[in-house]
């Protein structure tokens, strides 16, 4: 435990690089940050940021960077201090980071860019954080126009309104059809609470994710192609 105390340290928590005659400044660079962080592994699981180098496709991970403090819903485009330890610590990281400028940040997405368009559910996380067979998650459905989300459940139809403020969007109580099936309505209830919770929309390519205040990752759906 202490380890890992030292490691999120002297990842995270350095302040005004108090070690500053240990450190060897290398480079500075452009990063593309995620709006959510996402699961890292050290000793043990834990939440890092994710990011990607404005010259390369793939993402990777960091315990944090000085200076800066995730507000999930927003992509961000930083200049970052690339520095690393002249004596590295045997049970921390090599390299540390610091913010120099936030030179963008907006909503991780636009309204636009996910109605009109019917997305089939994928994934749905229930209370232990362990998403459910897909088998049963096939007929559900998503779709979103200027109003509203609706679609079909495992039983029922139904629909709600909704609204945005800069990054984050909220939903009314969720309406349906009365329709009674054995052995999923339960699932429904779930279904229909993890949507009412809904606090962050992203799209990746083509799917959408859909997110809680906690910036949990609660819902995932596959775009289904006319």
């Amino acid at each position: 435990m202490k380890k890992l105390l030292s490691i999120i340290y002297l990842a995270c928590t350095m302040p005004a690089y108090a070690q500053e005659t240990n450190i060897q400044h290398l480079r500075k660079e452009i990063w593309n940050v995620m709006p959510f962080k996402t699961i890292c592994y050290g000793m043990m699981p834990m939440q890092c940021l994710e990011y990607k180098k404005l010259d390369q496709n793939e993402t990777t991970t960091c315990f944090g960077i000085n200076g800066f403090t995730l507000v999930p819903g927003y992509q961000y485009l930083l200049s970052v201090q690339v520095d690393s330890f002249i004596h590295p610590p045997s049970d921390g990281p090599l390299y540390v980071y610091r913010l120099l400028k936030i030179i963008n940040k907006k909503p991780a997405v636009r309204a636009a860019m996910v109605k009109n368009k019917k997305w089939m559910l994928t994934n749905m996380w229930h209370a232990e954080r362990a998403p459910l067979d897909e088998a049963l998650l096939k007929n559900v459905s998503l779709q979103i126009n200027n109003k509203q989300f609706f679609g079909t459940s495992f039983c029922n139809n139904y629909s709600a309104s909704y609204a945005t403020k800069a990054a984050k969007w909220h939903l009314t109580a969720i309406a349906g059809t009365k329709r009674y099936c054995d052995q999923r309505m339960e699932l429904e209830q779930r279904y229909f609470q993890l949507l009412q919770s809904v606090a962050f929309v992203v799209t990746e390519k083509n799917k959408l994710k859909l997110y809680n205040q906690e910036a949990d990752l609660i819902l995932e759906y596959l775009e289904q192609k006319k």
